[in-house]
C-alpha cells in the first residue's frame, strides 16, 4: 500500500490544483516555455486562481489567505515551475495596497477576470532602481530592474524604486511591452525563466505611481513576508512529495537481491525525512492560519518560518538524492524536480542570509528598546 501524507490544507481547491499541477508539463521537458504561454498557464489563467485573492469589489472571489494555500502547496507537490505566488499572491496585494487608484483598481480587475498578468519585483532599500521625481508627479526610472519572474508573459510591472535626489521612494505600475529588448534573461535550477531589465530613462506618468513614502515600504514588506510564507507552503507541499517518492522508490527498487526498504540505514534516513517533513509542516501551517487570519501577524513569524525551511527543505532534498542513488541525480526523476523547486522556493522573497540578518536587526531594536525603557 503506497504512503500518502496528509495535506495541509485539504479541499476542493486542493484537489483541483493537484490534479492540475500533475498534468502540467516539466519545465525541462520537450514543452519547455521560452516565453510564450505555457499550457499550465493558461489553464490557471481559465481557473481564475490570479483572482482568488482579490476582493469582492474589484470583482474578484475575495478569499482567504489559507484558502489560497492549498493551492499552493498542490502546486508545491509536482513542482510546477510557474510563477504562482508572485502572480497570484504578491502582485494583488501591492495593487490592493493603492488604495483608490484608478490604473490599480482596473490592473486588478483585468488580473481577476485572467485577462492580463502582472509581475511583481521587490526590491531591497538598496536596490538598484532609482526614482526621479519630474514635473506632474510624474518620476523618471534610472538603473536596472533585477530578478523580473517571466517565466510566463507579463503584460504589466508592478515595481518599487528606491529615493534619489531628495525624491521619495514610489511603486509603480507600468506596461512590459517595448520592455523585451532592454531585458537579459536567464534560467532557474527549475526551469523558471527570469530577467533584468534595463529602465533607465523610463517615464512614468503619476497616476501609473500607485504609492509614495513610507507607504511603499510597509506594502512592500508586507508582500514579502506573504510571498515568503506562500513559498514555504509551496516548498512543505514538494517536501512530502519527496517524502512519498523516497519511500515508493525504497519499496520497489532491489540489491543484492533483496528491497532496498530493507536495509536498517537507509530506513533511519527516510524516518528523518519525515521528521523533518512533519515538523516543517506544521510550523509552516500554524503560521499560514495565523496571517490568514490577521494580516498584520508577526513578521517575525514569518522569517524564523523562512530560515527554518532553508535549513530544512535543504536537508530533506539532499537526503532524497542520496536515497535515490545515481538515479536521484537525473532530472526525469520526480525526486530531482522537488528537490530543485524546494531549493528555489527556499530562495525566494530572501534567502536564510536575508532573513538571518533581519532577525538580527530585530533582536538588536527589541534590546535597544528594552534599555530605554529600563
Amino acid at each position: 500500500m503506497p504512503f500518502n501524507v496528509t495535506p495541509m490544507f485539504p479541499g476542493d481547491l486542493y484537489d483541483t490544483a493537484d490534479r492540475m499541477a500533475a498534468s502540467a508539463a516539466p519545465a525541462w521537458s520537450a514543452q519547455k516555455n521560452t516565453g510564450g504561454k505555457s499550457a499550465q498557464w493558461a489553464q490557471i489563467l481559465e481557473l481564475g486562481w490570479q483572482g482568488v485573492l482579490v476582493s469582492e469589489d474589484n470583482d474578484g472571489v475575495g478569499a482567504s489567505l489559507a484558502e489560497f494555500a492549498a493551492i499552493a502547496e498542490a502546486a508545491g507537490r509536482h513542482a510546477l515551475a510557474t510563477p504562482l505566488i508572485a502572480r497570484c499572491v504578491v502582485a494583488p496585494m501591492l495593487l490592493a495596497s493603492a488604495g483608490g487608484n484608478a490604473a490599480a483598481k482596473t490592473a486588478l480587475a483585468r488580473l481577476a477576470a485572467g485577462q492580463a498578468s502582472v509581475c511583481p519585483v521587490l526590491q531591497e532599500a538598496s536596490g538598484s532602481l532609482q526614482a526621479i521625481a519630474t514635473t506632474g508627479g510624474s518620476v523618471r526610472l534610472q538603473g536596472m530592474l533585477k530578478g523580473a519572474d517571466l517565466t510566463e508573459p507579463a503584460d504589466l510591472l508592478v515595481v518599487n524604486a528606491v529615493a534619489i535626489d531628495g525624491s521619495t521612494p514610489v511603486l509603480v505600475l507600468l506596461p512590459f511591452s517595448g520592455l523585451e529588448a532592454k531585458s537579459r534573461y536567464f534560467e532557474g535550477l527549475d526551469g523558471r525563466r527570469t530577467a533584468d531589465i534595463n529602465l533607465d530613462g523610463v517615464v512614468v506618468e503619476a497616476d501609473h505611481v500607485l504609492l509614495r513614502g513610507k507607504d511603499v515600504a510597509e506594502a512592500v514588506d508586507k508582500a514579502r513576508s506573504t510571498g515568503a510564507v506562500m513559498t514555504s507552503v509551496q516548498a512543505v507541499g514538494a517536501m512530502g512529495a519527496m517524502v512519498e517518492q523516497t519511500i515508493d522508490y525504497l519499496s520497489t527498487r532491489s540489491q543484492f537481491g533483496v528491497l532496498l526498504s530493507t536495509f536498517q540505514a537507509l530506513r533511519h534516513k527516510t524516518v528523518e525525512m519525515y521528521v523533518a517533513y512533519e515538523n516543517a509542516r506544521g510550523l509552516v501551517k500554524d503560521v499560514t492560519e495565523a496571517l490568514s487570519a490577521d494580516p498584520a501577524a508577526s513578521r517575525r513569524d514569518a522569517s524564523l518560518t523562512k530560515l527554518y525551511l532553508a535549513t530544512v527543505g535543504r536537508t530533506v532534498s539532499e537526503t532524497a538524492i542520496q536515497l535515490h542513488g545515481g538515479m536521484g541525480m537525473t532530472v526525469e526523476m520526480p525526486a530531482a524536480r522537488l528537490a530543485m523547486h524546494t531549493l528555489m522556493c527556499n530562495l525566494q522573497y530572501g534567502d536564510r542570509l536575508h532573513y538571518l540578518d533581519e532577525l538580527s536587526s530585530q533582536m538588536s531594536a527589541d534590546i535597544e528598546n528594552a534599555a530605554l525603557q529600563a
